[in-house]
């Protein structure tokens, strides 16, 4: 399949930065990345605040791929690179190449997007961080900057042992391991020589719709053999919506991530983690920001779960009210 179309996805890049031009770029400068769309801004930005605030004697580059930002989206971004002296190169997509994929409510088509970063940062960095959007620095991380790779592609981290088992018996992966991509630490040369990101996409649409983690699922069966597992504590997925409620992260967790589908910015979400998300979301330009409250009858419902599971039956048994009208409502289409 020919994947020439890759050199072409990227329409436009642009710098925001606090300087009047365009900032040089050393060695010794961690190169944080993201693929997000429009209604992922907020999250992104409150992450990259947990980033610095850890790692106030580091440099950092930020670069976000993305289908397209509103005027509010790149105002908020300016004032963070105003407010803490960063530099962020946006990167617009034709997210026309990727339609042919299939995504979900929770998976969007950004997913994606860490396809284009390699390509994107050729010339510009020897190696670079991706990120999800739904992860927060919680520590300082500087012993990455010289990390040894071990001639190896990619640095990463184990996905929790429950998807792991079955991924990797669903993949018939080899080598036995499974690893989350929301956390890749990529030595972009390395990636570029093996073609990485045409393999992967060529494992996606040969496998189309048989993916049940998307990407994920086709980086891990591409890069089998090619990645270093580093530390949990890089990548520590913890799940919001209740089953690790009473669990605390390790005291040496770097990175958090909050994969489940309760985000720390839903007003649903009521895990006592939140507050590391709201402590960094009030540092940063983001602070005026509502959390995102329900809207649909399944918010209602989580809404409801989540008021039961810490025993606030009575608000709970309004938000199941709610959410039982709001659905009869949407099945009747009133």
């Amino acid at each position: 399949m020919d994947f020439s179309f890759l050199d072409d996805a990227i329409k436009k890049r642009e710098c925001i930065t606090y300087t009047d031009t365009e900032p040089k770029i050393n060695d010794n400068v961690f190169h944080i990345a993201y693929g997000i769309d429009a209604n992922f801004v907020r999250p992104m930005g409150v992450a990259m605040t947990s980033i610095v605030e850890n790692n106030q004697e580091s440099e950092f580059v930020f670069h976000v791929l993305t289908d397209g930002l509103d005027d509010e989206g790149k105002a908020s971004l300016r004032e963070f690179a105003k407010q803490y002296k960063q530099h962020i190169f946006l990167y617009y997509i034709n997210s026309i190449v990727f339609d042919r994929l299939p995504s979900t409510a929770h998976f969007t088509k950004a997913t994606y997007n860490r396809f284009l970063l390699p390509k994107a940062l050729a010339k510009i960095a020897k190696r670079v961080i991706y990120l999800d959007a739904d992860i927060l620095c919680l520590a300082n991380f500087t012993d990455l900057l010289n990390l040894d790779f071990k001639d190896k592609v990619v640095s990463v981290v184990h996905d929790i042992d429950a998807v792991a088992k079955r991924q990797i018996r669903s993949l018939g992966l080899k080598e036995n391991q499974y690893f989350n991509a929301g956390f890749l630490y990529i030595d972009i040369e390395a990636w570029n020589r093996e073609h990485i990101s045409e393999k992967a996409l060529e494992v996606s649409f040969a496998r189309l719709g048989q993916l049940d983690w998307l990407d994920q699922d086709a980086l891990n069966i591409v890069l089998e053999g090619k990645v270093q597992y580093i530390d949990q504590k890089y990548d520590y997925i913890f799940d919001l919506g209740g089953n690790k409620s009473i669990e605390n992260l390790p005291q040496n967790t770097v990175f958090v991530h909050y994969a489940g589908r309760f985000k720390p910015w839903h007003e649903w979400c009521m895990h006592p983690l939140k507050d590391d998300f709201i402590h960094y979301a009030v540092l940063s330009p983001w602070a005026d920001v509502p959390l995102v409250q329900p809207q649909s009858y399944k918010d209602m419902k989580k809404m409801a779960k989540s008021y039961f599971y810490y025993n606030k039956v009575i608000d709970g048994l309004l938000w199941y009210a709610k959410y039982s009208l709001y659905k009869i409502k949407a099945k009747i289409g009133m």
